[in-house]
This record gives structure tokens, C-alpha cells and sequence, in this order.
């Protein structure tokens, strides 16, 4: 039945109240990957129960990893794990199915899953993960959805990545933590869920050397020891309801956002569409007029603008008085929101990966189908700018990501619900 449930929310004149960040989904499913470097329990603490997370432990537990959830708090025991191939009508759920491969190879030399799945947001290939293994000492291959990688033993190396990919440099990392001697891999990606990984792994036991910048030096090992991990809030979730609050009238808190340094960029890119933003004790205070002026925009690799929230920006520049031009600069297919947007009255010309935004359009309510996560939140804000009544179908895909977007938009006055 979830596939057939969908939402509906009316156009909002203010936003006003109060909302929970939730813990960060992009920096959960890698440390729950690296529980797997060693026996022992980890408690892993401000967890979201979004679906994402739900996969994650049915895969954990083909491996005979023992899960519990209760309160955010989220009990990993890998005490009894061992080996086990994951099957592809998992792993085809979930992109980050593909992270189990590096600690499995760290801990059992062999590994055997089927090919991930995720968001149609463009090309994903995993080949700089492999690449990265076969200088390791891997044989891979792979034989229509099933991929089969193993080793005799992994031996570290140096690697440098060719375009830094977030989900190869947490693989290889992992990887690294089981192999031979010392292995150094530059050109690495440098976002926040790498940071957190990596502090992780050296609270376990791991030797690492450069955290944060884009060479890192780590030394393997086996003398690890499983520790507890308190989940960092979630950036995405936090800019994507900072960027909500410049369409509209707004006066809200995003409660839980002890430090702003993940999400400067972002603040950065709201400040230019007219928010003003204190940040006090754990919270930020955000509030608006919800003039939103247009201007050029660019996504780009971190620090730059996250291409996660870029169908949120499109969305807000939707609503503006004058024109906008965004940019796409990491994944090819980001524009799929734009069918959409056009239904509710937005004027856009995409050109490649430039996208033209007429200001000055009325949107108006009507039907309308999420195709991945971060379009699916995009169209729910779009739902509070448009007059009327909207729906949004297909909601599965926001449920990867976000806890409950209706309960959080309730939270700020905005009629939304459940259908």
C-alpha cells in the first residue's frame, strides 16, 4: 500500500514554528557499513528511521549482524557475523548497498552483492571503487547483476581517484583499514560524511593521517575495538528547510544544529535569496520575507553548492520576481524535477546542464510525481508555493531520506497531509 500513498499540501501564506533536524542519513549508512570492520557492539545514537536505514539493517542481517532500533538509537552487534553473498532484491534498493563492499573485503578477503540501486539521477558508475580495489589486490568480476570481488589478502597501495567520488573514498577507506602496510589515496572527496567516517575509524583504532583534505594516508590494521557513534544532524534535511523558508514569509528554528560549519555553503547560498539566520546554541533562528530576487547559481563538489539540494533551489527560483540561471555541474540527469515544475505553471528552457528560469511565474496546484528523493522533497516545497491544492505521488522516495516531511512542514503551519 505505500506505493499508493502520496501527499497533499496547500499553498502556505507564512511559515512559523519549529523544526526537529533529524540525524544525518548520508553519515549513518557508512559507519553502519564499517561496523562491520570488527566484533563487538556499536550504538549509534541520533539515527533516522527512514527507509534507507531499514534496507541497510536487512542487509546487515543477511551477514548475520544483529540490528535494534528504538528511540533514535540505533544497536549494531556484529558479534556473530560472518560471510554471506547479499542478494541482488536488496542491494538494488539502496545506492549505498554498494559500501558494504570494502569492509567485507577488509574482514572476509571476498565479497559477493548484487549491483546497487538508488536515485535515476544520471550515470553512477562504480568504477573508481573497483579501480581502487584491483591496486589492492582484488580480482573483480562481475556477471549480469552480480558482482564478485576477492582477494588473498589486500595489500595497500597508492591510488589516486580521477573524479573524487564520496562513495568510492568511503569504500576504499574501509578497505584500506583491513589491508597490508599503509595506503595513500589522493584526490578524495572532502564532505562532511567522509570527515565523520574517518573519525569514526580512528576512534575504532585506525591510523589515518590527513582528515579533511584531499590525500589521506591510512594504516591498516586488525587491533580494532567497536565504539558507540553519535550521529551528526543531516545537512540535506536542513537545507533543504532552509531553502524553503526563502519562498515564503517565514519565522522558524531548525532545532538541532549544534554546529554550522556542514552547511555554511549552504547558508551562503540563502543568505543571496534573502534570509537572515542567527545561529544560537543549537538551533539556527531563520526568518524571510520570502522575496526571492533570482540570480545565477552553480552546484559543485564540497565546499560548493551540495547538487542534492539543487531541485530545491530550482524550485525557490521557480517563485522569483526576476530570472535565474542554475548550473549543474555533478550528476547530468539533476533536471528531471523541470516536467514537473512545468505543471504547476513554472516557465524553464534546460540547455545541457544550464538551466534558464523565468521569473515573475504564478504556480498553481495540480498533480505531480516524485522520481527520486531530493526532486520528491523539491516538489513538496513547490506544493507550499503553487495556489491551491497540490499532490505529490510516489512519496517511497522521500521516505529515503526524510523521517516525516509532513509531520516536520506541520510543524511551521503548513497544511500538509497523508492521502
Amino acid at each position: 500500500m505505500d506505493c499508493l500513498k502520496a501527499i497533499s499540501v496547500k499553498d502556505a501564506s507564512e511559515l512559523n514554528g519549529s523544526i526537529v533536524i533529524q540525524g544525518s542519513k548520508n553519515n549513518v549508512l557508512p559507519i553502519m557499513a564499517a561496523t562491520l570492520l570488527c566484533n563487538g557492539i556499536t550504538r549509534i545514537y541520533n539515527c533516522p528511521m527512514i527507509e534507507d536505514v531499514r534496507v541497510m539493517c536487512e542487509l546487515l542481517n543477511c551477514l548475520h549482524v544483529e540490528t535494534k532500533y528504538e528511540n533514535h538509537v540505533l544497536t549494531v552487534d556484529t558479534g556473530c557475523s560472518c560471510y554471506e553473498p547479499l542478494p541482488y532484491e536488496l542491494t538494488s534498493k539502496l545506492r549505498a548497498s554498494v559500501l558494504l563492499l570494502g569492509p567485507m573485503l577488509a574482514r572476509w578477503q571476498k565479497a559477493e552483492i548484487g549491483m546497487p540501486g538508488g536515485c535515476a539521477i544520471g550515470l553512477r558508475p562504480i568504477d573508481i571503487h573497483l579501480e581502487g580495489f584491483m591496486k589492492m589486490n582484488v580480482d573483480v568480476k562481475l556477471y549480469r547483476n552480480v558482482l564478485t570481488c576477492s582477494t588473498y589478502y589486500l595489500q595497500g597501495t597508492e591510488y589516486t581517484l580521477r573524479f573524487p567520488s564520496v562513495g568510492a573514498t568511503e569504500n576504499l577507506i574501509m578497505a584500506a583499514v583491513g589491508a597490508k602496510g599503509r595506503t595513500i589515496l589522493r584526490g578524495v572527496a572532502k564532505e562532511p560524511e567522509i570527515v565523520e567516517l574517518c573519525k569514526y575509524l580512528m576512534h575504532m583504532g585506525v591510523l589515518m593521517e590527513g582528515v579533511g583534505s584531499d590525500v589521506l594516508i591510512i594504516k591498516g590494521t586488525k587491533e580494532l575495538s567497536s565504539c558507540d557513534y553519535c550521529n551528526v544532524y543531516d545537512r540535506i534535511v536542513a537545507g533543504t528547510y532552509l531553502l524553503m523558508a526563502a519562498a515564503l514569509p517565514s519565522k522558524i528554528k531548525l532545532i538541532g544544529i549544534e554546529n554550522i560549519c556542514y552547511i555554511k555553503n549552504i547558508m551562503n547560498v540563502a543568505a543571496l535569496l534573502g534570509v537572515n539566520m542567527v545561529h544560537i546554541d543549537n538551533y539556527l533562528s531563520v526568518e524571510s520575507f520570502g522575496n526571492v530576487q533570482g540570480g545565477i547559481f552553480k552546484t559543485g563538489l564540497y565546499p560548493e553548492f551540495p547538487t542534492d539540494l539543487q531541485p530545491v533551489l530550482m524550485t525557490v527560483l521557480a517563485g522569483a520576481a526576476k530570472d535565474s540561471t542554475l548550473v549543474e555541474t555533478v550528476f547530468e540527469k539533476r533536471f528531471q524535477i523541470v516536467t514537473e515544475l512545468i505543471k504547476l505553471g513554472a516557465d524553464i528552457d534546460v540547455k545541457g546542464r544550464n538551466a534558464q528560469i523565468r521569473g515573475g511565474c504564478h504556480l498553481q496546484g495540480h498533480t505531480v510525481k516524485a522520481t527520486d528523493l531530493r526532486q520528491g522533497a523539491a516538489l513538496v516545497v513547490a506544493g507550499l508555493m503553487s495556489s491551491g491544492y497540490t499532490t505529490i505521488t510516489d512519496v517511497s522516495y522521500i521516505e529515503r531520506g526524510y523521517e516525516d516531511i509532513v509531520r516536520d512542514l506541520q510543524g511551521v503551519g503548513a497544511e500538509i497531509s497523508y492521502i
